[in-house]
């Protein structure tokens, strides 16, 4: 089965990798017989430590072995994973929901509430323009949180944790990272904090894909100079020879804002 990755993402001490089946186009994610089904950094026939996000990946999956209470989980055979290609942001975008799995609630949904579910469903992607983050000193460790101020998905202001080791690394390392991504959003095992309370599964940032700044400018300076969807797609055919603006290199998207500036400036030109 080729999947493509959108998260790999740490689980205790191992990984859990999930993505989108390529034919289906359904959420795939497989997981070990282990209690919490991660997949052990140790076997070699995985090497999952190299696998990347967006990385196409052939798993030997094995659909007659459900396991897990998620309608995604599914058992593999021990025998090697391939990474056979790499897959483009504009190939996953359609992939995006413009809602959030369980809206009703926010940062956790209680175990019981999806118990009455007929299929549970926990991965999905979603399209963020505006993602922050946050170092969380309330714990004896520091643990950084993303904050997605996006009204669209109804739960700015709430701190959801990160399991994606590179976003934590840049995060670690100060980089500078865009507001504009697509997130690949997961929810946890059923935890609880102490024994009274309820048993939950918290929303994770599992995976994160960072999108250029300028893709969000152009969409504000169409809307600004009336362009639709159509206008802006044929201009992009036209002098950039591609179909979407997620294909447009970080120079490409600067030049295309730039001509939008200049219509808006100088409506004559149209």
């Amino acid at each position: 089965m080729n999947v493509i990755c959108l998260a790999n993402s740490y689980k205790y001490y191992g990984r859990c990798i999930a993505g989108i089946e390529v034919d289906s186009g359904q959420w795939i994610r497989p997981i070990s017989t282990l209690d919490d089904g991660r997949i052990l950094i140790e076997n070699r026939k995985i090497n999952v430590e190299n696998i990347n996000i967006l990385d196409m990946v052939s798993i030997p999956i094995n659909k007659q072995q459900k396991l897990g209470y998620e309608v995604e989980s599914y058992g593999y055979r021990n025998s090697p994973w391939t990474i056979i290609g790499h897959s483009q942001v504009v190939d996953i975008v359609k992939y995006c929901e413009d809602q959030l799995l369980y809206p009703e609630f926010e940062k956790s949904i209680p175990l019981r509430y999806l118990q009455q579910k007929s299929k549970i469903r926990t991965l999905q992607l979603i399209e963020v323009k505006s993602i922050t983050y946050h170092l969380d000193h309330q714990h004896s460790q520091k643990k950084w949180r993303a904050i997605i101020n996006d009204s669209k998905y109804g739960i700015s202001g709430v701190k959801i944790s990160i399991t994606d080791p590179i976003l934590l690394h840049k995060l670690n390392q100060q980089k500078s990272l865009s507001s504009h991504c697509l997130v690949c959003m997961s929810l946890s095992q059923p935890w609880q904090q102490n024994a009274t309370d309820e048993l939950r599964c918290y929303r994770l940032v599992a995976g994160v894909i960072e999108l250029l700044p300028e893709l969000e400018m152009i969409t504000s300076a169409m809307n600004k100079i009336g362009w639709n969807v159509t206008q802006g797609r044929q201009y992009l055919q036209i002098y950039f020879g591609k179909q979407s603006r997620y294909q447009l290199t970080k120079t490409e998207a600067q030049q295309f804002l730039d001509y939008l500036k200049l219509i808006d400036e100088n409506p004559q030109l149209i």
